[in-house]
């Protein structure tokens, strides 16, 4: 009876073992893939020519800034939002992760923020009947609250530090 016990605490042992790796391991792979879907999302929001869309939006203040309806940088700034928009949605349905994200965006989503929002107000005075990039505007919200622990958000800390920023040439 006593070696009956301990064969069956053993296979209780084992499997409970067996289970315990089993999700461990789903939990490095989920982790995973959130790294892989973040890496996909960062390489197309570094192409060249996003960066120039972004650049595009940033240089958007008022709506008389906005390129000629259906021009090449006009479809370049849609696709930059909706590019950021798919970002948002990635950061909200925790698809990537949002540290990552709001660490390293979030400067990029506080310059095109106002630019963001000049296009959506023009869209809805041409009678466009819904509002782009619905995933967007809350993770703009966010970067403009957002407050680094980095150094980019603390300048001052910079000199404190005795690094002073590069001389221009």
């Amino acid at each position: 009876m006593c070696m009956g016990s301990y064969k069956d605490f053993l296979t209780l042992a084992i499997a409970t073992l067996a289970v315990v790796i089993s999700l461990v391991t789903i939990v490095l792979q989920r982790r995973q893939q959130k790294r892989d879907a973040y890496r996909g999302i960062y390489e197309v929001l570094m192409s060249e020519q996003l960066q120039r869309g972004r650049w595009l939006v940033s240089g958007i203040s008022r709506p008389g800034d906005l390129p000629e309806d259906r021009s090449q940088d006009f479809y370049l700034i849609y696709r930059t939002l909706g590019w950021f928009d798919t970002l948002a949605m990635y950061y909200q349905r925790r698809v990537v992760p949002r540290r990552w994200v709001i660490e390293v965006w979030h400067h990029s989503l506080r310059d095109i923020s106002t630019g963001a929002k000049v296009m959506l107000n023009d869209r809805l005075e041409r009678d466009q009947d819904y509002a782009p990039w619905q995933h967007l505007w809350p993770l703009l919200d966010d970067a403009a609250h957002y407050q680094s622990r980095g150094l980019c958000c603390r300048p001052q800390d910079l000199a404190a530090a005795g690094r002073q920023p590069l001389a221009e040439p």
